[in-house]
């Protein structure tokens, strides 16, 4: 059985009636959920009670950034005894997806890409990915890739994109979880981030970071799913606090795990803290 999920801040609840609720219906889950951010006031919670579907579980807190959001519902999820399903807010899944499904999780974590990044070419993820073959399905065939989440090679020291990453991350899939005790050490590194900062650490780094200590060398993806994007993020966030956040991270991750990789990560972040640090002036 499944439990699907999503994540979103308070002010784009209507996305869980113009998608997730879509979602429902193709994947017929054991059971659905919904967390929202940025919920504070008592008065918050009344309107969700009057605009969210009563057929979904609504969670919600203030964690203030996806990252912290994710270690929750990560944590939550070891009560549901099930594999879970996290789709994007703004997206909504083939019916194929089901199949793939059946064929994925006995690999314990997979992710899928929209079809509208793969039909505009996704070169950042192709990068780091490999072509196993495809699955077969019943009325069609899709590649599977696998994503390779830590980038140990030297062109990954200097070349964008972070060195821990999941790869696609429209919708994540789960049959084996992180254990809690790796959670908590994952919090605590979080924890030495600036809270100001930590919305500059995209959740595909927090999940490969997580992958990677699971063991996961690829996470196998294909496609699968249709992307409305909501539009209302701005524009690219400034090179330094970008570079700040991760290397705050880093130091964290070192500090909880020690090891080359983490050293890595952060020195890679500290480079580009001095190289953008003219960016601010």
């Amino acid at each position: 059985m499944v439990v699907l999920v999503t994540y979103l801040p308070f002010y784009r609840v209507h996305e869980v009636a113009e998608y997730f609720m879509r979602n429902v219906e193709v994947v017929k889950p054991r059971a659905a959920v919904v967390y929202v951010d940025n919920v504070y006031r008592e008065g918050q919670r009344e309107i969700l009670a009057k605009v969210l579907p009563s057929d979904v579980e609504v969670r919600v807190g203030n964690w203030r950034n996806r990252n912290n959001t994710w270690l929750t519902m990560l944590r939550d999820f070891h009560a549901f005894n099930d594999d879970i399903m996290v789709v994007d807010s703004d997206n909504i899944v083939e019916p194929v997806l089901v199949e793939v499904h059946g064929q994925l999780r006995s690999r314990g974590l997979y992710t899928i890409l929209d079809r509208e990044a793969w039909d505009r070419g996704p070169r950042h993820f192709l990068i780091r990915s490999r072509r196993v073959g495809d699955l077969k399905l019943s009325n069609t065939a899709l590649p599977l890739y696998e994503y390779r989440v830590y980038d140990d090679s030297l062109g990954g020291m200097f070349r964008g994109g972070s060195v821990f990453f999941i790869g696609p991350k429209q919708v994540v899939s789960f049959s084996r979880l992180p254990d809690i005790e790796l959670l908590s050490r994952v919090e605590r590194a979080l924890g030495r981030v600036d809270p100001w900062l930590r919305n500059y650490i995209s959740d595909e780094t927090l999940l490969g970071i997580i992958a990677h200590l699971m063991g996961f060398e690829w996470v196998p993806w294909t496609i699968a799913s249709h992307h409305h994007h909501h539009g209302s993020t701005p524009g690219k966030a400034t090179k330094l606090l970008v570079a700040a956040a991760h290397y705050q991270l880093g130091r964290g991750l070192v500090r909880e795990f020690g090891g080359w990789g983490f050293r890595r990560y952060t020195l890679k972040y500290l480079l580009s803290s001095l190289k953008n640090i003219r960016s601010i002036f």
